[in-house]
């Protein structure tokens, strides 16, 4: 049996992880890998007195630790940085998320975490409140590295969004007719038998914070050729997988094509293993451990494991 924190907690965000899908989501679900047990609040269901009562920390979606009173102590999650985004797609929406995200950072009593380490180092300089990096774990047993992808010409992507590569993904599908291009699409369970028989991974995003499909084609074991976002900008990491600047990629489709051309023809002579990453970064061991720490300092924040 896998082991886990013996600790109740609660993640708290915008979405109902149970109804929605997406990265805060898939990332509360996985809490589950974590704690003994989670529950999930939103706003409609957020349940302060249940809160206090039973001494429970709750885990809130970074600018969202703004909706908790100041003396309740919370653990805020740090999953990107968005006036970095908000440079790029100059969404209102994105703007005003920035906003929030540094009126967040003032909030007192609060334990923070971040899934990378560029992330948490942006919001020391910017914000003055680092805290702790924990990568997304992935289930290792389910995502277990074993690919049945021999002969495959599937190269999987999750270019949802203009964001995230559409077009890009578009063109490449044309332009190299010997391959199958196909979105990911689907149930979170049939994730890892879909990335086992394919033959590559792309994410052509202008933008993430650490994505989690990126981390569970990884740990597949999958070729991975991502654009220098996110995770990629780690310093002193090394990942195994296939980079590209994001502005080169957006910005000259012919060098885009020769490197995705390139990629992919060599894979047959070229050994890629990013799931050793994975491996040493997001097991259960150092996630564990991860998260241990965390909670001790939430502990000393709050008092409440003295009380």
């Amino acid at each position: 049996m896998r082991p886990r924190i013996p600790r109740q907690v609660v993640h708290y965000s915008r979405l109902d992880p149970a109804t929605h899908r997406g990265g805060v989501e898939s990332f509360a679900q996985n809490l589950r890998l974590v704690f003994e047990k989670v529950e999930f609040m939103t706003p409609e269901t957020r349940d302060e007195a249940r809160v206090r009562r039973e001494r429970l920390p709750v885990i809130c979606d970074n600018q969202h630790v703004l909706d908790w009173p100041k003396d309740l102590p919370v653990i805020g999650f740090r999953h990107g940085v968005a006036w970095r985004k908000a440079r790029i797609t100059r969404s209102l929406h994105d703007i005003g998320l920035a906003t929030r995200q540094l009126r967040a950072a003032r909030r007192t009593g609060v334990v923070w975490v971040a899934c990378a380490r560029w992330i948490d180092e942006v919001f020391a300089k910017v914000a003055k409140s680092p805290g702790a990096v924990i990568y997304h774990p992935v289930d290792l047993e389910r995502f277990d590295g074993r690919l049945d992808n021999a002969g495959s010409r599937l190269v999987l992507h999750d270019a949802r969004s203009e964001h995230k590569g559409q077009r890009l993904i578009e063109a490449l599908a044309r332009q190299l007719p010997d391959y199958r291009f196909e979105a990911l699409a689907c149930s979170s369970e049939q994730v890892p038998e879909r990335m086992r028989r394919a033959l590559a991974f792309l994410h052509l995003s202008r933008y993430e914070g650490n994505s989690i499909v990126c981390n569970e084609a990884m740990a597949m074991n999958l070729p991975c050729l991502f654009t220098r976002v996110g995770l990629m900008q780690d310093p002193g990491e090394t990942f195994d997988v296939q980079q590209i600047d994001p502005v080169r990629a957006f910005g000259a489709p012919e060098a885009l094509l020769e490197t995705t051309r390139t990629f992919l023809a060599t894979l047959g002579t070229r050994t890629y293993a990013p799931r050793k990453w994975m491996l040493q970064h997001a097991c259960p061991a150092a996630t564990l451990a991860a998260w241990s720490g965390v909670l001790q300092r939430f502990d000393a924040v709050s008092g409440w494991a003295t009380q």
